[in-house]
């Protein structure tokens, strides 16, 4: 799955090998490659996708009819174009197809990549055969995956097995798409555990917020600060991704998520005692994106702090955004009546074309850490870069670069013209008590 699609400019189809393709192996070589892939890589994220294709030619395919053994190969170049290198497909049978893809980002691409796939792949296929026959052929995919988080264990039987029970759940999803997470059965009774602390947790109070400095790259001011969750159970810390995780898995989301806007709200109040004019902004996900009354939540809460909607900068994730363009363009327009700015986030890292950048009421682009993290050094990280800031601005929105480590990146980025920074060249998260702190320190140089 390229980095950007097909309307992506050139610099994104650079940062590739040219001409390489995703792997078509046979099931066995499959099996191997996902059994492989943890153990050889477990500091990434694997997710493995079974698409049944639901063929209006099945009986034609069955039967190794000509025009269907066409189809076949229309089918197989279609998930080429939409496969990266590295990426493996099998064909189990003329109707079904597996998939393992490696190292994403996170979860919430995997479910973007399976729309993806299977959006491709439901475009009718007109083939004509040597007797000059004209067919059309029309697919409607079902799609279950499953994931396995970083530096987890999870043998590829369980991994498929978990894909498989998510191909049945997706037949009656409206998108026909469902992807989860594979557990071995310790992971899941240490899961199961996870989501009974964390929901105590969270009707204790027990979760704090902790912020992160956004930078002017002209100015050096700090102009904003992102909110990120931190909660410490016993003598340790969970990992964000994985609080998040739990949340949506497990219904509890949109009360992780009002508890952080009112958080940051709060905090937005001391700070402006403290004379510090600053925004703050916090992550959505798709669930809450799925939820009809948190514009008026988000309303309510900067009344009740007195707070004003360009001082909330909401971020959206690529794939949450685009996975219903019409209810999603809706649900910005009512934040954007309460004053909102909006972002979206880990742009350029998804599976998507940015075509829908021009429909969207948005404010600021996030350049994930992935890109930037080694643009100093790395050529095609550069281009990437600088396409992705001169998209911003092309679309009037303010380009943010997140993953910031030293001063050769910075000075890279202040060249590119990218409008603020965040990342441990600055500071690391740190919590609220400790930011006051650091803003007022860094006023003073």
């Amino acid at each position: 799955m390229q980095t950007v699609l097909s309307e992506a400019p050139q610099a994104f189809v650079n940062s590739q090998a040219m001409g390489a393709t995703a792997s078509r192996v046979n099931v066995m070589e499959l099996m191997h490659q996902i059994g492989q892939a943890h153990v050889a890589r477990p500091d990434q994220r694997h997710v493995v996708l079974l698409l049944q294709l639901h063929r209006s030619d099945r009986l034609q395919a069955l039967a190794q009819a000509e025009a269907s053994r066409l189809v076949h190969t229309e089918v197989s170049r279609r998930f080429k174009r939409v496969l990266r290198p590295g990426d493996y497909y099998s064909f189990v049978s003329t109707d079904e197809v597996w998939v393992l893809l490696s190292n994403l980002p996170s979860e919430s691409l995997a479910k973007l990549a399976a729309r993806t796939l299977r959006d491709h792949l439901s475009r009718p296929i007109q083939v004509e055969t040597e007797s000059q026959q004209t067919w059309q052929v029309h697919l409607r995919p079902i799609v279950g995956g499953s994931w396995v988080a970083k530096g987890s264990f999870v043998d590829a039987v369980s991994v498929v097995t978990a894909a498989a029970d998510a191909l049945i759940k997706a037949r009656g999803h409206e998108d026909h798409v469902v992807v989860q997470q594979a557990e071995n059965t310790s992971s899941a009774v240490e899961r199961n555990a996870l989501e009974r602390d964390l929901r105590l947790a969270i009707q204790a109070n027990e979760l704090e917020v902790y912020f992160q400095p956004q930078i002017d790259i002209q100015t050096q001011r700090c102009i904003s600060a992102e909110a990120l969750i931190r909660w410490k159970r016993g003598d340790q810390y969970i990992s964000p991704a994985l609080i998040a995780s739990i949340c949506e898995e497990r219904g509890m989301m949109n009360h992780l998520t009002q508890f952080v806007l009112n958080s940051s709200l709060r905090q937005l109040a001391q700070w402006k005692a403290k004379s510090l004019d600053l925004r703050v902004s916090i992550n959505l996900s798709a669930v809450t994106m799925g939820d009809e009354i948190f514009p008026d939540v988000v309303g309510q809460a900067l009344e009740t702090w007195g707070a004003s909607g360009d001082q909330l900068t909401l971020e959206l994730t690529e794939s949450s955004i685009v996975q219903n363009e019409a209810s999603a363009i809706d649900f910005m327009n009512k934040l954007k009546k309460y004053g909102c700015r909006l972002a979206i986030d880990d742009f350029g890292t998804g599976y998507s074309s940015f075509a829908y950048l021009r429909r969207f009421p948005l404010d600021e682009l996030k350049i994930d850490q992935s890109f930037v993290r080694n643009c100093a050094t790395d050529g095609a990280d550069l281009r990437i870069v600088k396409t992705l800031i001169d998209l911003a601005h092309g679309f009037g929105l303010e380009a943010l670069a997140e993953g910031v480590e030293d001063e050769k990146t910075l000075q890279t980025l202040s060249a590119a013209g990218c409008d603020m920074v965040q990342g441990y060249h600055y500071s690391k998260a740190v919590p609220s008590r400790d930011f006051i702190q650091w803003c007022q320190d860094w006023a003073k140089g």
